[in-house]
């Protein structure tokens, strides 16, 4: 699951397949509150390829790149340099792809 500190030489590597990254960002804003918590500077798309988000948040701070497998499911990598991957996280269903993002990304216990 974590592959901490593990190198990428260009993004299309983690890339699989096409989808709609418009589409993917309305589900992780359904819940307003948990996508502003982790402090969203930037929205950049890649080519129907993949989403980066830029954030703020508790647990990390700086790029998460999410993109759609061949099998459906989401992958999403937290990106602590350039081009190294602090973690890896895949087979993530869409249900779930919100709250397993703000687990990594901002949320702690105090919030309930």
């Amino acid at each position: 699951m974590a592959n901490l500190n593990k190198r990428y030489e260009n993004i299309e590597e983690l890339v699989q397949r096409e989808f709609d990254v418009d589409e993917t960002l309305k589900l992780l804003q359904q819940n307003q509150n948990v996508f502003w918590s982790w402090g969203v500077e930037k929205v950049l798309r890649v080519r129907n390829k993949g989403l980066f988000l830029l954030v703020n948040g508790h647990h990390h701070k700086g790029w998460v790149f999410i993109v759609l497998g061949w099998n459906d499911t989401y992958s999403y990598y937290l990106i602590e340099d350039v081009k190294s991957i602090k973690k890896e996280v895949t087979d993530v269903y869409f249900d779930e792809l919100q709250d397993r993002l703000d687990k990594d990304i901002e949320y702690i216990e105090d919030y309930k």
